[in-house]
């Protein structure tokens, strides 16, 4: 009787964490000797893990992320990125101060596996964080203009976010309007919140991605970079050197890229 009584308070003032732990608590209190405060301390520690385990659940759903890869596999022995500051990055003191992260190399040097490494990160010290690709950015934002929920869509997805990650910058050119929007979000999260960019072009050759606006592509860059860490990455491509260990190219990236 008294169990189930324990069980209906836990259901109804939703704590699972004590739902799922009491018994075995209250069994090792009694073996061990404790008191009731070292009892209740014990209890409340388990729903603390267990609303924490959740918001972590929740904040990786709403991240968006493609594929989970976290800094343990990123292969820092054949890249050129300073491990010591990805350290400090993974510190997440850069969203505290509001900075930036731009990651700037060629196709396939490890951007977007450290983009989502710093990113799942994020979502472990509960940083409400959003990943998307600069395509996928694109066709939200057009739609949310079209359907005349574009404040609506930037406050709930851009505005919130304490991380927004923007994969795969500068694969295609923008219009005049989407050129715009892109301003409208860099401008809205500027000294507000952290956007990290992936990227394989430099900012000299940005201009042609924002439609050969010069003041426009001015302006984005003095806001991303204003306070950034620019990380730039260099080397041959992981896939291709997987391939060539592997017997199945015997060319160089040398050869690719000329």
């Amino acid at each position: 009787m008294l169990n189930s009584r324990i069980e209906e308070y836990c259901i109804n003032l939703k704590l699972k964490g004590i739902l799922e732990n009491y018994s075995f608590l209250a069994d090792k209190a009694a073996k061990e000797s404790l008191s009731f405060a070292e009892f209740l301390c014990l209890l409340l520690e388990a729903e603390y893990e267990a609303r924490n385990q959740r918001a972590k659940q929740t904040m990786l759903k709403f991240a968006g992320f493609p594929k989970i890869k976290t800094i343990d596999t990123f292969d820092f022995s054949s890249s050129s990125v300073d491990k010591t500051l990805i350290n400090e990055v993974l510190s997440m003191r850069f969203i505290d101060e509001t900075k930036n992260i731009l990651l700037i190399g060629p196709p396939g040097v490890g951007k977007t596996h450290l983009a989502v490494a710093i990113g799942y990160a994020a979502t472990q010290k509960r940083i409400k964080t959003k990943f998307v690709t600069m395509a996928d950015l694109i066709i939200q934002i057009d739609t949310a203009l079209s359907q005349n929920r574009l404040e609506q869509y930037i406050k709930k997805s851009i505005n919130f976010t304490g991380l927004l990650i923007i994969d795969e910058f500068g694969y295609f050119k923008l219009n005049e309007k989407q050129s715009n929007l892109l301003f409208q979000i860099v401008n809205k999260k500027y000294e507000t919140g952290s956007i990290l960019i992936t990227t394989n072009l430099s900012f000299i050759r940005w201009k042609e991605i924002f439609n050969n606006d010069e003041g426009l592509t001015t302006a984005i860059l003095d806001r991303l970079i204003h306070h950034s860490y620019i990380i730039n990455i260099k080397g041959d491509s992981y896939r291709l050197r997987q391939k060539r260990k592997a017997g199945l190219i015997d060319f160089s990236s040398q050869e690719i890229n000329s």
